[in-house]
C-alpha cells in the first residue's frame, strides 16, 4: 500500500517536471539522450571481480534538458553501482559522464536498465552482464575422400574452434559407442545409444555397410552387417570381430582423438581413409565436449574403394554441342596404380574411324604415374549414316564407347565420349530481295526472316554493305540464339535514277557466308516535298496539330549534262511544265491535308498544310455506352429486386397460401442494346465517349501517306489510273495522342452547345462545365468572339487546379430584322498543352403570331354602367418555335398620363395626333382588362386572350390600345378597343358627332328628374346628301340604329319601344323613315333607314333643315330631337370632297 501510494507521488511529481518541447514549431518525439554506447554490457566477467564502465550521454533534443538519475532495475541493484554527478542544464548536443560499476556476486546472466529522468519525459539505457561461456564450431561437418584405390592411405583434417571465453574437454568417438566414453570433467555411467546409419545409395556393382569402434562398447551390440561385392571378391559374411576389424581398418581417427579446447582457441583433427575392399565406405563420428550446455556435433566421412590397376579419371567425357566440319578437342588422363610400366593401346570404333580419333594411339605408362592422350572429333556431316548405332538423329546426341587395351590384362578399360552434335547453318526465308521502285527522295524497307537451326547461339553479320543500304537492327551484326528466328530489315535509299544489283554477305561467328541478291530501280520525281517526316507534338484527343509542308517542283530544264533529271531509272526525262500532286489519305484516320489535289508550275511551290486531330473510334465508343448500359441497368435490377424483396416479406402468410398460380411464369431475359441501335446523337453514345477520354490511355500512331504524281494540269486528269505508280513520294506522320487535360463534364461531355431556335431579339443563356482532370494547374485562355455575332462569353476564365471544375456562361441572342438566320461559331478555350474548341450553333427565327380580330378593332358596343361585356380573340403562332408573349395597354403606360397634362386635341389648330386612350373610370380602375396577361404559345398551338369592358359611367368614348408583344420586345399585332356606357338600357347611335371625345374635369350634375312632365331632348344631327348628275338626282340615305342593352339587374321594362313623331312635316320635304316605330328586345339592334329625295324645284344651293322628335320607352322615357340636314351636291363636288 505504502509502495503504490509513493509511486502516485512520484507520478504526479513528475507530471509537473515532465513537459512538451517545441522549436521552431516542431515537438521533439524520442529518446532526448544519446547514450555511448548504446549497451552497457560486462561480458564475460568473474565473479569476485570489479568491473568499470564509462558512458557518456549527449542531448540530442531540439533545447536545454537536463537529465536526472532515477535508478537501476530493481534485481541488479545488489550488483550495479552508478556514479552520475548530475550536470544541471545542458544545451542540445552537450553531453555528461557517468561510471557504472559492476560488482558480480552470481555466476549467471543479468539484463536490466539505467533510468533517467528528463525534461521531455523518462528514458533508460540497456545493461547487460553475460558469463563466460563455450561457443564451439567445426569448419565442415561432412568429409567426402571421394574415389581411391585399395590400399592408398588418405587423411582429411577438419577444424574445432572455440569461440568463446570457457574451455572445454572434448573427444571424438563414433557414434555408435559414443555412450561408453568416460570424460574427465564429470564422470557419466550413462548407457550409450547404439545408432544403426544405412549408408547412402551406391553404384549396383557394390554395397557394403560397415562401422568402426574405436572404443569399448558397454550396450548391446548388433548382429553382424553383410557385406556383398562384385567382380573379382565373392561375398562373404563377416562376423562381430571381423567388422571390428575392417572398420578399424577403414576409417579411423588420427592420433587427437581427445583434449582440451582453450578460450578463443582451436584444434584440427585427422581422419584417415585406408580402403581395403572395393566398395562404398561411410562412418559417423560425435564430438563431445564436457560443457553441458554444448550439444555434441554430427561429422560424416565417406569414401569409396576400388581395384582396377588403371583407369581415367574421367570415364564420361562431355563434349558438349558440336557442329559439323567444327574441330573439337580434348585431353584424357589415364592413372595406373601399378608397379611396374604397361603398354596401352587406344582404340576407337570402326564405325567413328572417319569422325574422331585418340594420340598417339599406343603408349606406355610409367609406375604410379599419368599418361594423357589427345581426343580429336571432328564431325562430318555422313556422322548420322555412319555411326547410325550410336548417334540419335531427332535429338542429334552422340555416345560413343572406348576402350583402352592393357598389356596382360584380359579386361580393358571403358570409357564413354557424350556429345550432341548441331548444324551451323544459318538460313534466310529468301535469297532475293527486290527494292523495287524507289525514290531518291525515299529509302524503301523490306524484311527477311534469318533462322539459327543450330542448337548454339550464332554471332553474324553483314559485311561490304553498299552505302545505299542500311540493315538493322545493331546496323547488321548480332546473335541469333538456339532455333531462334530473327528479322533483319535493310532499307535501301536510292541516290540517282538507275537500276541497281548487288549481293550481301553475312557472316557466321565460325566464318560461314550467306548470300542475299538484291536488285532495285532508283526513281527521280518531277517534284519534292520539303519535309518527309513530320512530327506532331503530343495532341489531345478531340485537340487539332497543324503541319506546313511545301511541293517543290524544281524540274525548269531537260538538260540532263548539268544537273539531274526527274526520270525512271534510264528512262524517258520527264517534261518540263506544271505538274500535279494528290495525297491520298486512308480511310478513317486522323488526318486531313489541305490541299489535298493541286497543280504546281516549274520552279515554284505549293504550300500544304497537315492537320492531325485524333478522335475516338465509333465502335469503341459504342462498346463502351453497352458496358455502362449493362452497369446501370445492372445497378437498378438489384435496386428493384432488393425493394420487391421488402415488398414480399410485408406479406401476410394467408395471402401466400391463397395466391393461385394461373400461368406459368416467364421472364424475359435482358437484352442490352446493340451497337447499331446507338445512335450518335443519343446520351448512351455522349456517356461512352466521356468514359472513353477520361480513361484514355496514351499511344503513338504512324501514317505513311502517298503522294501521287503525274504531268499537266489537275483538272485534265479526270480518269482513273491517270497517275503514275513509280512517282510517287511518301509522307510520314509521327502522332503521339495523349489523355486531353480539360474536358466537358456538363451535358454528357458534349462540346457542341446547340442554341437551337430562338426568336431575333431574345437572349438564351447556356452553361458549359469543364474540369481539370490533369495533375498539374491550367491556365485557360479564351479565343474572342465576334463583336458583331450572337455569341457572348459573359463570365471571365480563371485557373484550374487538378480535379477542380469551372462553369461558362454563353449567351446567344439573334439580331433583329432578319429573317430566318443559321448562325455558327467556335469558342477556344486554350491551355498550356492543348485547345479545347466548343462548338457554338443557333438558329434565329423571326416570331410569327396571327390575330383573329379583323380590321384591328374590336368593339364592345354598348354597356349598362357598373356591368361589363366579354370579348375573346385568339393568337396563333404560326413560327417553329415556342413564342411567349405578354399583352400590353396604352392605358398602362405613362404616356397618356402626359398627354392628358396638354390641351385637348380639338384644341389645336394645326394637325395633331388623336389619342388612343379615350374616357376612363372615375374609380382609377382600367376599363379594359386582359387576362391572360403573358404567357408562352406552343409551335402551332392558338392561346386564347380574354377582354372585359367595365366602364363606371356613361360615356361614348371609351377607347383604348392594345399591343401584343413578343419576347424580344417586337409589337406584332395592335388592336383597338372602343366601347360606351349607358346608365339606361336603351341607346341611340348612328348620327353626326355634335360633341368632342374628351370629358371635362370639372362635374357636371344631371337635370334628369323622374318626376318631371319635360323630358329633355337630346339633339340629334342627320346630313343627307343627294348626288346631282346631268339628268337623274340619286335619293340620301342614312341609318339610325336604336338598341336595347341586355341588362343583368332587374328593370321595369326590359324592352325598348321607340316611335316618330310629326312624320307627315317630314313627308312633305321628301324625307321617308322606315320603321316609324317598333320595339328592340334586350341585347338586340334595330336600324331605322331616313330617305331623303329632293322634291322638284328644289334649290341646289340652299340646303334643308327640318326636326322631328324620336321617343324612345324602355326603363325610362328619352326624346330625341332629330334634325335632318338634306342638301345636294353634284357629282363632281362630291369627287373633289373624296
Amino acid at each position: 500500500m505504502e509502495q503504490e501510494i509513493l509511486a502516485r507521488t512520484l507520478e504526479k511529481h513528475r507530471s509537473t517536471i515532465v513537459r512538451k518541447q517545441v522549436a521552431a514549431g516542431r515537438e521533439f518525439k524520442g529518446c532526448p539522450f544519446y547514450s555511448k554506447p548504446e549497451l552497457i554490457h560486462f561480458k564475460d566477467f568473474d565473479v569476485g571481480k570489479i568491473y568499470k564502465k564509462k558512458v557518456m550521454l549527449t542531448n540530442i533534443s531540439y533545447a536545454i534538458n537536463f537529465c536526472k538519475l532515477l535508478g537501476v532495475s530493481e534485481h541488479l541493484k545488489d550488483f550495479i553501482t552508478i556514479h552520475f554527478k548530475p550536470p544541471g542544464q545542458l544545451s542540445a548536443g552537450m553531453a555528461c559522464d557517468m561510471l557504472v560499476t559492476f560488482k558480480p556476486m552470481v555466476n549467471k546472466d543479468l539484463d536490466g536498465e539505467v533510468q533517467f529522468l528528463s525534461q521531455t519525459g523518462p528514458f533508460s539505457v540497456p545493461l547487460k552482464c553475460t558469463i563466460k561461456k563455450c561457443d564451439l564450431v567445426v569448419d565442415s561437418r561432412l568429409i567426402d575422400f571421394g574415389t581411391h584405390v585399395v590400399g592408398e592411405t588418405i587423411s582429411r583434417a577438419i577444424t574445432l574452434t572455440n569461440r568463446g571465453a570457457l574451455g572445454a574437454h572434448f573427444v571424438l568417438v563414433t557414434s555408435s559407442d559414443s555412450g561408453a566414453v568416460q570424460l574427465i570433467s564429470r564422470p557419466s555411467s550413462v548407457q550409450p545409444e547404439v545408432s544403426h546409419h544405412s549408408p547412402p545409395s551406391s553404384p549396383p556393382q557394390k554395397k557394403c555397410t560397415l562401422s568402426l569402434s574405436d572404443q569399448t562398447l558397454v550396450g548391446p551390440v548388433e548382429p553382424a552387417a553383410e557385406v556383398t561385392t562384385t567382380g573379382e571378391n565373392t561375398g562373404v559374411l563377416l562376423g562381430s570381430r571381423q567388422q571390428d576389424a575392417l572398420e578399424t581398418t577403414e576409417i579411423r581417427p588420427g592420433e587427437l582423438r581427445e583434449g582440451e579446447i582453450g578460450p578463443f582457441g582451436c584444434v584440427k583433427l585427422q581422419v584417415i581413409f585406408t580402403p581395403t575392399i572395393p566398395g562404398e565406405v561411410q562412418m559417423d563420428f560425435d564430438i563431445k565436449f564436457s560443457d553441458a550446455s554444448s550439444p555434441p556435433m554430427p561429422i560424416t566421412v565417406r569414401g569409396v574403394a576400388i581395384d582396377v590397376p588403371v583407369w581415367v579419371a574421367q570415364p564420361n567425357i562431355d563434349l558438349k554441342i558440336c557442329m559439323y566440319n567444327r574441330l573439337y578437342q580434348d585431353s584424357i588422363v589415364v592413372h595406373s596404380r601399378a608397379n611396374t610400366a604397361l603398354r596401352l593401346t587406344f582404340e576407337v570404333c570402326q564405325e567413328l574411324r572417319n569422325h574422331m580419333e585418340m594420340l598417339p594411339k599406343t603408349g606406355y605408362i610409367q609406375a604410379q604415374s599419368t599418361f594423357n592422350v589427345q581426343l580429336k572429333f571432328l564431325p562430318r556431316h555422313s556422322l548420322p549414316m555412319d555411326a547410325e548405332g550410336y548417334f540419335d538423329k531427332e535429338t542429334g546426341v552422340l555416345e560413343v564407347p572406348l576402350t583402352i587395351q592393357v598389356a596382360d590384362q584380359a579386361r580393358p578399360v571403358l570409357f564413354i565420349v557424350h556429345a550432341v552434335v548441331t548444324t551451323s547453318d544459318l538460313e534466310f526465308d529468301r535469297t532475293e530481295l527486290d527494292f523495287g521502285h524507289c525514290s531518291i527522295y525515299e529509302s524503301v524497307k523490306t524484311s527477311v526472316r534469318l533462322t539459327n537451326h543450330s542448337l548454339l547461339p550464332q554471332e553474324f553479320g553483314f559485311v561490304g554493305i553498299p552505302k545505299s543500304v542500311d540493315v538493322q537492327p545493331n546496323d547488321g551484326f548480332g546473335t541469333v540464339l538456339p532455333r531462334e528466328t530473327l528479322q533483319i530489315d535493310f532499307i535501301f535509299s536510292a541516290k540517282k535514277a538507275r537500276e541497281y544489283n548487288f549481293e550481301l554477305t553475312c557472316k557466321s561467328g565460325i566464318n560461314r557466308d550467306f548470300k542475299l541478291s538484291c536488285k532495285a530501280v532508283g526513281v527521280h520525281p518531277p517534284l519534292e516535298l520539303s519535309h518527309s517526316l513530320v512530327k506532331f507534338g503530343a495532341t489531345a484527343v478531340n485537340d487539332t496539330s497543324v503541319a506546313a509542308l511545301y511541293v517543290v517542283n524544281s524540274h525548269t530544264s531537260r538538260n540532263e549534262f548539268s544537273h539531274p533529271v526527274p526520270r525512271i531509272s534510264k528512262g524517258e526525262i520527264a517534261p518540263v511544265g506544271p505538274t500535279s500532286f494528290e495525297f491520298v489519305i486512308p480511310e478513317n484516320s486522323d488526318i486531313t491535308i489541305t490541299p489535298a489535289v493541286g497543280t504546281v508550275k516549274p520552279g515554284k511551290r505549293c504550300l500544304v498544310q497537315v492537320y492531325f486531330r485524333p478522335d475516338l473510334h465509333n465502335e469503341a465508343v459504342r462498346e463502351e455506352a453497352v458496358r455502362l448500359f449493362k452497369k446501370e441497368t445492372a445497378s437498378d435490377l438489384k435496386k428493384g429486386k432488393k425493394q420487391a424483396n421488402q415488398g414480399s416479406a410485408k406479406r401476410s402468410a394467408k395471402e401466400k397460401s391463397n395466391k393461385e398460380c394461373l400461368s406459368p411464369k416467364t421472364s424475359i431475359p435482358f437484352q442490352p442494346p446493340s451497337l447499331g441501335d446507338i445512335h450518335h446523337d443519343s446520351d448512351t453514345y455522349a456517356a461512352g465517349r466521356a468514359s472513353l477520354i477520361r480513361s484514355f490511355k496514351d499511344c503513338f500512331k504512324t501514317y505513311t501517306i502517298p503522294c501521287f504524281i503525274t504531268s499537266g494540269e489537275a483538272a485534265e486528269h479526270k480518269e482513273p489510273g491517270h497517275l503514275h505508280p513509280y512517282n510517287t513520294l511518301y509522307l510520314e506522320l509521327h502522332c503521339p495522342v495523349v489523355r486531353p487535360p480539360l474536358v466537358v463534364v456538363s451535358d454528357n461531355g458534349r462540346t457542341a452547345v446547340n442554341f437551337s431556335e430562338v426568336a431575333t431579339g431574345h437572349k438564351v443563356v447556356r452553361r458549359v462545365t469543364v474540369q481539370n482532370i490533369s495533375h498539374d494547374s491550367l491556365e485557360l485562355r479564351s479565343s474572342v468572339l465576334d463583336p458583331n455575332g450572337p455569341f457572348v462569353l459573359l463570365n471571365a476564365l480563371r485557373a484550374l487546379d487538378p480535379g477542380a471544375t469551372h462553369t461558362l456562361l454563353l449567351s446567344f441572342t439573334p439580331a433583329k430584322g432578319k429573317k430566318a438566320s443559321c448562325y455558327y461559331e467556335t469558342l477556344e478555350i486554350r491551355a498550356t498543352t492543348m485547345t479545347l474548341r466548343l462548338n457554338l450553333s443557333g438558329v434565329g427565327l423571326e416570331p410569327s403570331v396571327s390575330c383573329s380580330v379583323e380590321g384591328g378593332i374590336l368593339r364592345f358596343g354598348y354597356v349598362i354602367e357598373n356591368e361589363s361585356a366579354t370579348q375573346v380573340f385568339k393568337l396563333h403562332n404560326t413560327s417553329s418555335l415556342v413564342v411567349n408573349y405578354s399583352v400590353k395597354l396604352d392605358s398602362w403606360s405613362l404616356t397618356p398620363q402626359k398627354e392628358a397634362q396638354g390641351l385637348p386635341p380639338f384644341l389645336y389648330t394645326g394637325t395633331q395626333p388623336q389619342t388612343l386612350v379615350g374616357t376612363q373610370n372615375y374609380s382609377g380602375l382600367s376599363v379594359f382588362s386582359v387576362s391572360p396577361l403573358e404567357g408562352a404559345i406552343p409551335q402551332g398551338k392558338t392561346q386564347d386572350i380574354t377582354v372585359t369592358f367595365r366602364p363606371d359611367h356613361q360615356s361614348l368614348y371609351y377607347s383604348d390600345r392594345l399591343k401584343v408583344e413578343l419576347m424580344n420586345k417586337q409589337t406584332v399585332h395592335e388592336i383597338r378597343l372602343k366601347g360606351a356606357a349607358r346608365s339606361h338600357t336603351m341607346f341611340l347611335s348612328g348620327g353626326d358627332p355634335l360633341d368632342v371625345p374628351v370629358e371635362s374635369l370639372a362635374f357636371l350634375p344631371t337635370n334628369e328628374d323622374p318626376d318631371s312632365a319635360e323630358r329633355p331632348l337630346h339633339p340629334v344631327l342627320l346630313t343627307l346628301k343627294s348626288v346631282s348628275g346631268h339628268d337623274t338626282v340619286t335619293p340620301a340615305v342614312r341609318e339610325l340604329e336604336v338598341g336595347c342593352i341586355r341588362c343583368t339587374q332587374p328593370v321595369a321594362k326590359k324592352n325598348v319601344e321607340f316611335s316618330w313623331d310629326n312624320l307627315p312635316a317630314l313627308q312633305q320635304k321628301g324625307f321617308s323613315v322606315d320603321p316609324a316605330r317598333g320595339t328592340v328586345d334586350p341585347g338586340q339592334r334595330k336600324t331605322i333607314t331616313v330617305m331623303w329625295v329632293p322634291p322638284s324645284g328644289q334649290d341646289l344651293s340652299q340646303p334643308l333643315c327640318v326636326s322631328a322628335p324620336l321617343t324612345m320607352k324602355g326603363d325610362v322615357t328619352e326624346v330625341y330631337n332629330i334634325t335632318l340636314l338634306a342638301l345636294i351636291v353634284r357629282a363632281s363636288g362630291l369627287a373633289q370632297e373624296v
